[in-house]
């Protein structure tokens, strides 16, 4: 019989045998969007005027700005490349140097508490957008469930306990 050794888990980071189920709903919620974020978020930067998805400049009066190359960076940067960055941190618990820090002082791991925080953002983002522009997409309803899920998934008691951050011994 071949005998089988688990790596040991990051220093503070408690071990779980095994993933809860809801985190695979979770992680493909989050792949949908970051793909969106890529694939929303590189045009904006390629044509700010928003031709090339779709959108009018009109769309942007009353807002900060005045072309969608900002809102295109912002795709690309929290919904494209952070969301891929928070599913590695889920998928396999990474928590690099300060990231350490960082779940010691929260008491979850860091992509635990990102996701949450990127939940809420996407959230009120499609909500602001609700509220300035004069017209709506099917994707709209479908970003809000993706930010629900972002939001309620990990605070499920066995995706509470994935994440949850060992104290640090007190000297």
């Amino acid at each position: 019989m071949v005998e089988t050794r688990s790596r040991p888990p990051m220093p503070g980071i408690r071990a779980r045998r095994r993933r809860p189920p809801l985190l695979w709903p979770l992680l493909a919620a989050m792949g949908w969007l970051s793909v969106g974020g890529f694939a929303g978020g590189i045009p904006m930067l390629r044509d700010p005027s928003g031709a090339l998805v779709g959108a009018r400049l009109s769309w942007l009066n009353g807002t900060p700005v005045d072309d969608f190359f900002l809102p295109g960076l912002l795709l690309v940067a929290v919904y494209g490349v952070g969301v891929l960055l928070l599913m590695a941190g889920l998928l396999w618990k990474i928590s690099p140097g300060p990231a350490r820090s960082l779940d010691r002082v929260i008491g979850r791991h860091w992509a635990w508490a990102g996701t949450i925080g990127v939940g809420v953002l996407l959230v009120l983002w499609i909500l602001y957008e609700y509220v300035v522009f004069p017209t709506t997409s099917w994707l709209m309803p479908a970003l809000l469930v993706v930010g629900a899920l972002m939001i309620a998934l990990p605070l499920t008691p066995a995706m509470k306990e994935r994440y949850l951050v060992d104290a640090p011994a007190i000297a």
